[in-house]
């Protein structure tokens, strides 16, 4: 062992410290007392690559943030930290790798969740960010591929971002099926012109099919129309099917996503960070059980499932 001052090698131990009991060293030179650097393969976080992929594991496994800190025994700020930081590494090779897709049949929906706190205590002066939060998810309907996704308000600016992104990710022709939302005419005709068949699916919606109080029940669907409005849409797969079982996915994996609990986000950046993680997760880890091969390697971006590790070490 070495003094990271002087560089003097006469050194002996001088106890430990921390939760994890690093050894600590003092140099017989200077007196200067030091560590032996630690290893930080995720930026500024102490946390193993094996522990990291365990506590990102559990959190896309729907497991809550509180739940996760006490089987793992990590404290549950270190978790957020490492949340953050895993979100923006999986946003970077989320953008980097998802380009030039070519799917036949794209299907958009949004997905709704609450970013808000019950604590009383910070509710003066309630931030912007607080309130409703669409995920917005545009899904290649053969492959299961993820091609775009935003987490956002549901109105017309955040439309025509989300258009925006997903048009510079496919190559050639493809016809696009959304829901009856009005912002995605426009937004679809300013990025992708006459370049696209587009359609939307109208559900026609009748009182829910219960014995329950009417608000508590989902209002049942009574009538699908597919609506032509643009290019040649061929109506037989004017569906969003398939992107709606995606939403399910999503609230199954994300303890976020779940009803009438109090696992919603706090904050607007974990949420989004708490997406970035299960869109890359969904895309090139998890198995399709139809497909019996990650979306990613249906979609050819891939030639084999990645490992969570493997998915927190990429460099993009």
């Amino acid at each position: 062992m070495t003094c990271l001052r002087c560089q003097h090698t006469a050194v002996k131990r001088f106890g430990t410290y921390g939760k994890r009991k690093i050894q600590r060293y003092r140099c017989m030179r200077c007196s200067a007392t030091f560590s032996e650097p630690q290893p930080k393969p995720l930026g500024t976080h102490y946390l193993s690559l094996e522990r990291a992929a365990q506590i990102i594991s559990l959190m896309v496994e729907g497991v809550s943030v509180r739940a996760i800190s006490r089987l793992t025994d990590t404290d549950k700020g270190t978790i957020l930290s490492l949340l953050l930081t895993v979100g923006e590494k999986c946003r970077r090779v989320f953008d980097s790798r998802v380009r030039g897709v070519k799917p036949k049949y794209v299907q958009l929906d949004e997905l709704w969740t609450l970013v808000h706190t019950k604590q009383g205590h910070l509710k003066t002066g309630d931030p912007k960010e607080w309130g409703d939060a669409y995920t917005w998810i545009g899904l290649d309907a053969e492959s299961k591929l993820v091609i775009s996704y935003l987490v956002a308000r549901r109105d017309g600016p955040s439309a025509l971002n989300f258009v925006t992104d997903l048009s510079h990710r496919l190559a050639g022709r493809v016809q696009i099926t959304s829901d009856a939302f009005k912002p995605y005419v426009g937004a679809i005709e300013e990025c992708f012109g006459t370049d696209v068949d587009f359609a939307q699916l109208i559900k026609l919606y009748g009182k829910p099919d219960n014995t329950g109080p009417d608000w508590y029940g989902p209002a049942k669907v009574i009538e699908t129309v597919p609506t032509p409005v643009s290019g040649n849409p061929d109506l037989a797969h004017v569906c969003t099917s398939h992107v709606e079982r995606a939403n399910l996915t999503v609230r199954m994996h994300l303890r976020r996503f779940t009803r009438l609990t109090n696992g919603f986000s706090k904050k607007l950046s974990h949420l989004k960070a708490a997406v970035s993680i299960l869109m890359a997760w969904y895309n090139f880890v998890r198995v399709h059980q139809t497909l019996r091969v990650t979306p990613a390697m249906e979609a050819g971006l891939t030639d084999h499932i990645w490992t969570v590790p493997e998915l927190l070490g990429c460099s993009q």
